[in-house]
């Protein structure tokens, strides 16, 4: 294949702090490469490594980066690259994982740019990270795990992820090519107390709005709202046809607030200040244009025509 990516999200978080580790592989016009990103509340760090470094046992479900070790049973960190030095040792409990595949039958749809995976709705944490000198401990800590694949990351989306006190939510919505047409999908696990509550288009969930900082979504009866800040977040690199030349922001730790009703009756509601959150619409892809110059403007409206085209 000649463009193509695949990433790993293992995001933990415990009462004094929270970190994204995000190891990656890259495949462009025949050039291989692998990465790690890191992401705390203070900042984000990329360290791109040769793919001699890349190793996988399917097996064992273990992937290796340099000294670095990511698996299901934990994830072992030995990393220094401008602005940051980072090392420990975080062990994970048993995952909560989906009922089935977060995609469904989306899986399958061909053209796809990027395939999502769930692996784990909350884990426990425990061990110690040495972040730049500072000790962020661990003891019975909550964690997540997901994953994308493909090409590219959607030309437009929302997704946030949030642990609950008996649980943990996850939400993304995305625009979807099919063809020449794109429509916005949605996906989505509540989990809590052991049970599932899943929103997805394919099980009739549609995307009421996603702008001004807000995300809307509607499936049956039930109805789930977001507000999540704008203009936040760090740094990180994305897959644009399976280069990592796309810059998106996420927030590891931010303000948000959750909203889920039946009708006109509030099932829950909750605002937090530790939500993870990163999204890209129009409404931002515009703004960024206003700031460019003339020329950068004409080449970047060029190429949205032959899009259209």
């Amino acid at each position: 294949m000649n463009e193509y990516f695949y990433g790993w999200y293992f995001r933990c978080q415990e009462s004094k702090g929270s970190i994204a580790v995000i190891p990656a592989v890259h495949f462009s016009e025949g050039k291989r490469s692998c990465s790690i990103q890191v992401i705390t509340e203070s900042g984000s760090w990329n360290k791109v490594f040769p793919i001699q470094q890349f190793r996988i046992s399917r097996d064992k479900g273990i992937i290796q980066i340099g000294e670095n070790l990511f698996a299901r049973k934990g994830i072992r960190l030995n990393l220094e690259t401008e602005g940051l030095k980072i090392n420990g040792i975080l062990r994970f409990g048993e995952f909560a994982a989906p009922k089935y595949d977060i995609m469904g039958p989306f899986r399958y749809l061909p053209g796809m740019e990027c395939r999502h995976a769930v692996y784990s709705m909350r884990h426990s944490v425990d061990g110690e990270l040495q972040i730049n000198g500072e000790l962020l401990h661990f003891q019975n800590g909550k964690g997540y795990m997901e994953g994308d694949s493909g090409t590219s990351f959607p030309r437009e989306y929302a997704w946030t992820q949030h642990f609950l006190r008996e649980g943990s939510l996850m939400l993304a919505a995305a625009s979807v090519p099919v063809g020449l047409m794109r429509f916005i999908g949605t996906v989505g696990i509540l989990y809590h107390k052991g049970r599932e509550y899943r929103f997805a288009t394919y099980l009739g969930a549609s995307v009421q709005k996603l702008e001004n900082g807000e995300l809307f979504i509607r499936q049956g009866k039930y109805s789930l709202k977001v507000r999540f800040p704008r203009k936040t977040g760090s740094v990180l690199h994305a897959p644009q046809k399976g280069k990592m030349t796309r810059r998106i922001r996420e927030s590891v730790s931010c303000r948000a607030e959750y909203t889920l009703m039946c009708g006109d009756r509030i099932i829950f509601r909750t605002v937090t200040d530790k939500a993870a959150f990163e999204y890209e619409t129009k409404e931002e892809e515009n703004e960024d244009i206003s700031n460019r110059s003339r020329k950068d403007k004409r080449e970047i409206f060029k190429r949205r025509y032959h899009r259209i085209q």
